[in-house]
């Protein structure tokens, strides 16, 4: 039981670039020193914004960069996933699909590296999505992440007629 909550992110950085620190605090509960205002601060830990940058850039579609062309800084240490377990099966699902090798499942860095990568190429969607003028930011986000995943069904849909 405890091989299947192993954290081989334990150690590694979750890093994102340094011109979106602001936005971190901004968007996230524990960023903003004890304000919770739900409506402008939607995600809980900067974590969460991480992780679902993640997401987005995976769901675009997108290459992950190279962090290394770009100044970053610590977020926070991967020993956050070791209270989410189901993220680090998803995190190891996201780099097999990217990487394409078997491997990858053995390198944590080289993993935790693809992650950094689609999240600094998901943080630009999500913080569009977030600033949707005229919506508080947790409406704003609901709203894009619906039109997101109504896109994908459709997708699948239409696939499945073929």
């Amino acid at each position: 039981m405890a091989e299947r909550y192993f954290n081989h992110f334990q150690g590694i950085d979750v890093e994102v670039p340094i011109e979106y620190r602001d936005k971190f605090g901004q968007y996230c509960q524990t960023g903003t020193g004890g304000r919770t205002d739900l409506d402008k601060t939607p995600f809980p830990r900067m974590v969460d914004l991480w992780f679902l940058a993640v997401c987005v850039a995976t769901r675009l579609g997108l290459d992950p960069v190279d962090k290394g062309k770009r100044e970053t800084y610590k977020l926070i240490e991967g020993s956050i996933f070791g209270g989410d377990p189901w993220r680090i099966h998803a995190l190891t699902l996201i780099s097999l699909a990217i990487a394409k090798d078997l491997q990858v499942v053995g390198e944590p860095r080289r993993m935790m590296s693809i992650a950094n990568g689609l999240a600094i190429v998901g943080l630009p969607h999500v913080f569009e999505m977030l600033e949707k003028r005229g919506m508080d930011p947790v409406w704003a986000i609901s709203d894009a992440i619906t039109e997101l995943l109504d896109g994908h069904a459709a997708d699948v849909a239409k696939q499945a007629t073929h």
